[in-house]
């Protein structure tokens, strides 16, 4: 399986990080050049949905979510271009296990229907296993979802969907991915989880949300992004509860099956 990894220009230790744990492990990897949120420009800031940010209380997106947003399109717009059918996408501060190889493999068979497979898993939700891998993996969903976009298989026409789709970027790249209740895509976790998040240094990203979020809340007031969030948090839970009803039906989804008998 092709395997993407996004990485910054000037983050040399991390590429360097990343290329070690690759030839370890006898995989190849694709370098995609990240957009410096340094660099970013009045085109980048306006794909970003401000109003509707505000509108749910959320505060204003990091520069880094911003410019790792655009990064991680960028590779999909290339998959659905080009290909191939089933790709890997990285960020560079993956830890990856001596499992991925198979279980990469495993999924470029395609032995079931999915979109996205997400390789990582951060939090302790009810795991519900659905599908198992030849490596003895299993495939399943979480209740109700997870974040985090260390490593993820993901397929040319699922990119396409999430492209056409989400031309705003209302979310961090994380969160939209996996929020099917919104996104209308077929999203599975493995377990155990063949990526982790590589602590060895604190990420970017997460300084410059926790500088915004201090700033939203002083700017905007307490009250009024609290109730703001209430209310989106309901909504949420209504619909996402529907939705994973739906997801457990197969009725959620755009890759179709393989053919087995071609």
């Amino acid at each position: 399986m092709k395997a993407f990894v996004i990485n910054l220009a000037r983050a040399v230790e991390r590429r360097r990080r990343m290329e070690e744990q690759f030839s370890s492990l006898g995989l190849k990897a694709t370098f995609h050049p990240a957009l410096d949120s340094k660099e970013l420009t009045p085109e980048h800031y306006a794909q970003v949905d401000r109003e509707t940010r505000r509108r749910l209380g959320l505060w204003p997106q990091a520069d880094g979510s911003i410019a790792n947003w655009i990064s991680q399109r960028q590779v999909m717009q290339e998959i659905v271009e080009i290909g191939p059918e089933t790709a890997a996408i990285f960020e560079d501060d993956a830890g990856l296990s001596a499992d991925l190889p198979e279980v990469l493999d495993a999924l470029e068979r395609r032995p079931f229907a999915f979109d996205v497979v997400k390789l990582n898993r951060r939090s302790q939700r009810t795991f519900i296993s659905c599908e198992r891998l030849a490596t003895g993996h299993r495939v399943g969903r979480l209740r109700y979802h997870d974040y985090g976009s260390e490593g993820y298989v993901i397929t040319r026409e699922a990119a396409r969907h999430f492209l056409e789709n989400t031309p705003m970027m209302m979310r961090e790249i994380d969160q939209a991915l996996s929020r099917f209740w919104e996104n209308g895509l077929n999203v599975f976790y493995v377990d155990p989880p063949v990526v982790s998040h590589d602590e060895q240094d604190d990420s970017q990203i997460e300084r410059a949300r926790r500088l915004a979020r201090k700033e939203h809340m002083r700017a905007n007031g307490v009250l009024y992004v609290t109730w703001r969030r209430v209310i989106s948090a309901v909504s949420r839970e209504i619909r996402r509860r529907i939705a994973f009803r739906r997801l457990m039906r197969g009725e959620i989804g755009v890759t179709p099956p393989v053919n087995k008998g071609a």
